[in-house]
């Protein structure tokens, strides 16, 4: 940029600057016309003053009214310039002259009068050029401060443009680079300046643009374009666009040219990048040993290679006149078209399945396809490609293979492996076909249990004739599979409704209603089955519908066994909740999180304790208490039952053993300790028992154990074998929850209890029932002959005590005398019972006791 001299130095108006001021009108200048005024005003008053004078009433000459015509040309030079003080003094002078030429004045008020006179002329004229010259300075600073910006303006848009940019003479030579030149060329702008930008240029690209430059340093072009190779200081040769531009000075002659450079080299890698990627493709293509195939994105045929002809005996003419009607097995057509959408759908990925084709000859072949869509920048599809293996020979050995991976080698049945392949090609037909699918989850109850007792020998014969009595319920568009253990799987497909997956779950169950003969074994066994139904779309997964399942087989074992449950959202909830408790209650017993407490048994006849049931209760760090009737289904569906029954064993002889006791049999207090139907099954049930007893010295008559009276009535033989051992040790037991299981007069025969603890549902039924009344007395009456104490649980009310007493029933528990208490309040708890009888019994001789 051109550099000048600071506006500062003196400068003075020159004659055409004043002449130029004095053509330039002032009347557009609103301060010229308040001068106007003013004039006007000092010329009324030089009048007045005048006058005055020349009639003797003023001793003031009128030459000096003239004095203040000075003040608007001064204001009027400031303000508008020469022009206007000279106009104001013209003005003022031609307004008072008429005063000076008409009235009488001596020669000494004339010479006062023009004196004045010239003296606002002049003080106009100065006025006019000093204010000129102000305005001259003025201007050489904006001037100068434009310029600044100007150069200001120009360094920003070379030097620091991220584009390269030179400054060219007209000979071709570098004046000037900015940093993305010299980053470009990889040189300093010492080392590139005053030198000629043909140095830089290839060899063989020297002569590019030759004449477009000629004609633009003749002024013909004002700009040209064109591409060449410039070469760094390494030796690089780097690819550019170059835009010339020409620059004149003011009289339009050719100064200088700027060159604007472009690095292409990146793109046009690029291009030869995908020159190169294509051709690959191409030799990929066509010497592929796959069959490939592309396709538009609207699904017509494009190209297909030599491998993909003979897997189908088309040539590609015919293929593209036909397309692939020519070839796909009609029954998979569908799923071609399904999977093509699949692929071309935003988000879409690639698909890969198995599917049959039509050789030319007429022969089936199967092969595998996978399709992947090429999309362009915007994510568009272009066309797809398809890779095609011919897998039949493969399969025809697969099959053979797979038959025994997929299949369970004890029942014939089709495993898990097939199961989920079953499921998957399920969810296939239902979203194409519609209709409602359902998985049903068969697991019988307590097979471990015959496991235990009679071998594993034996529980596979029932497994094999159990798979024998499914597959007579099986549909022939259902399947059957073995998922693990004990644990049968129905698939039922192309359901008409709900209440038809129900139907097949009784049918299920019915298969068990005949007991299983073994080895002249009789087994009667009962089974839990979960129901999962659903309609289109099939989107959840086989792990997803199998848990789901197995949630509601588990819902039908806790609501009582034998039956079935249908699936439900909740159930899932539930189920979640149940596993972070059962997570939670392995570390509850080292962590002192269970407690036992102990709830009387009373003698009804007198008030005394004889006994204490021992009962379980956990207080969970966060949830708090947790009741029994959730945590304690839970340990049972592994072996963590087995550790809370040893647990509830040795804390319940630990705290009894400190108790008094005197007598034999029956005699108070003893203690009940309730355990699982899995204990009776538990070969380590006796030697934990004995070793108990050792440990607190604790005589084994003072122990009652319960068992429920259908975990016991599960497998009658076994629970007598363990039963009959107890007995040897002394120990009593008690047959618990009597009444609510399949209780038979046999039944009491054989396990021989020595206690029977009536149902509360007997004691306080919900609903007031004469043969719930007869009922009672019936068990009462029975046991009784039999010579077994009863015990009735649940007694709440004094009326309930004493219909109890009228049966001549002996002893009882429930919240009339007292709930259970920690075994440090045991001590106290006698009293406290003996006193809550005797207000029952005080309440009972006002009211007669009526039945319950």
């Amino acid at each position: 940029m051109i550099k000048t001299n600071h506006p500062h130095a003196a400068h003075q108006p020159s004659a055409k600057e004043v002449v130029v001021a004095l053509a330039h009108p002032p009347w557009t200048n609103r301060q010229f016309w308040v001068a106007q005024v003013l004039v006007l005003i000092v010329g009324i008053l030089h009048l007045i003053g005048d006058i005055a004078n020349s009639h003797g009433s003023s001793p003031i000459p009128g030459f000096v009214w003239i004095l203040p015509l000075l003040i608007p040309v001064v204001y009027a030079g400031i303000t508008a310039g020469i022009a206007g003080a000279l106009g104001s003094a013209i003005v003022g002078i031609m307004l008072m002259l008429p005063a000076d030429l008409l009235l009488p004045h001596t020669t000494t008020e004339l010479w006062g009068a023009w004196s004045i006179y010239v003296m606002a002329i002049a003080i106009a004229i100065l006025t006019g050029v000093a204010v000129a010259r102000s305005n001259s300075i003025i201007h050489m600073e904006e001037i100068t401060e434009a310029m600044a910006e100007e150069e200001q303006r120009f360094r920003l848009a070379f030097d620091d443009n991220p584009t390269a940019m030179a400054v060219v003479d007209m000979d071709g030579y570098l004046l000037r680079v900015n940093p993305s030149a010299c980053r470009l060329l990889d040189r300093t702008a010492d080392e590139l300046t005053g030198t000629s930008f043909l140095a830089y240029t290839h060899v063989n690209d020297q002569a590019i643009a030759a004449d477009l430059n000629q004609d633009l340093a003749a002024g013909k072009l004002v700009q040209v374009h064109y591409t060449k190779r410039l070469l760094r200081k390494n030796g690089d040769v780097i690819y550019v666009e170059i835009a010339r531009s020409l620059a004149k000075d003011r009289t339009g002659a050719p100064r200088y040219v700027i060159a604007s450079i472009r690095d292409l080299t990146a793109e046009i890698e690029a291009a030869r990048t995908v020159t190169e990627s294509e051709m690959r493709f191409r030799l990929a293509f066509e010497n592929n040993m796959a069959g490939m195939v592309l396709h538009n994105h609207d699904g017509r045929f494009i190209d297909a290679n030599d491998a993909f002809c003979r897997i189908v005996g088309f040539n590609v003419e015919e293929l593209a006149a036909n397309g692939s009607s020519l070839f796909l097995y009609p029954e998979d057509a569908e799923m071609a078209a399904t999977d093509r959408q699949r692929v071309l759908s935003n988000g879409g990925s690639s698909t890969q399945n198995v599917r049959r084709y039509r050789h030319r000859s007429g022969k089936i072949i199967y092969v595998e396809v996978a399709r992947s869509t090429v999309r362009d920048e915007d994510d568009k599809p272009l066309c797809t490609i398809t890779s095609v293996r011919d897998i039949t020979a493969e399969r025809t050995l697969t099959e053979q293979l797979s038959h025994q991976a997929l299949h369970d080698s004890l029942t014939g049945l089709p495993n898990r492996i097939a199961l989920m392949d079953r499921i998957a090609h399920a969810q296939q037909r239902i979203n194409r076909q519609g209709g409602v699918n359902a998985l049903l989850l068969f697991d019988l109850d307590d097979f471990k249990g015959i496991n235990d007792t009679h071998g594993h020998h034996i529980g596979d014969q029932i497994l094999v004739a159990l798979s024998d009595r499914l597959r007579g319920t099986l549909r022939s568009s259902d399947s059957l599979c073995r998922l693990a253990g004990d644990e049968f799987v129905y698939l039922a497909e192309d359901l008409s409704e709900l209440s038809d997956a129900e139907l097949l779950a009784a049918r299920l169950l019915e298969a068990l209603s005949a007991p299983f003969t073994i080895d002249n074994l009789t087994i009667q066994r009962s089974a839990s089955v979960g129901v999962v139904a659903w309609g289109p779309p099939g989107d959840r997964s086989a792990i997803e519908l199998i848990r789901a399942a197995d949630t509601a087989m588990y819902e039908a074992k806790r609501e009582g066994k034998a039956r079935y449950v249908l699936y439900t959202a909740d159930m899932g909830e539930r189920a979640a909740t149940n596993f972070r408790i059962a997570q939670d209650l392995v570390p509850a017993i080292s962590n002192g999180e269970l407690k036992m407490y102990y709830q009387p048994i009373v003698n009804i006849g007198n008030g005394k304790i004889v006994g204490w049931e021992s009962l379980m209760r956990w207080r969970h760090p966060e949830h708090g208490w947790i009741s029994p009737d959730t945590f304690i289904p839970l340990a049972e569906q592994n072996d963590l039952i087995l550790k809370l029954g040893q647990f509830a064993l040795m804390q319940s002889l630990a705290t009894a053993s400190a108790w008094p006791r005197k007598g034999v049999g029956i005699t108070p207090p003893y203690v009940g300790i309730n355990l699982s139907a899995r204990h009776f099954h538990d070969p380590d049930l006796l030697p934990m028992v004995e070793s108990a007893l050792k440990t607190y010295d604790f005589p084994p008559e003072c122990l009652v154990i319960e068992i429920t009276e259908s975990a016991a009535l599960l497998d009658i033989e076994s629970a007598r074998r363990v039963i009959t051992s107890l007995d040897e040790l002394g120990i009593l037991l008690a047959l618990d929850d009597f009444g609510t299981g399949y209780s038979s007069l046999s039944y009491l025969a054989k396990l021989h209890p020595k206690i029977i603890k009536i149902d509360r549902s007997f004691v306080s039924p919900t609903v007031k029932s004469p043969y719930v009344q007869r009922s009672l007395e019936a068990i009462i009456s029975l046991c009784q002959v039999l010579k077994i104490s009863v015990i009735a649980e649940g007694i709440e009310t004094p009326s309930q005590l004493g219909a109890l007493q009228s049966l001549g029933c002996e002893l009882g528990q429930g919240f009339l005398f007292s709930k259970a208490v920690p075994a440090n309040e045991v001590d106290h708890t006698e009293s406290l019972v003996l006193n809550n009888w005797k207000r029952a019994i005080a309440s009972l001789e006002t009211v007669d006791p009526s039945p319950l």
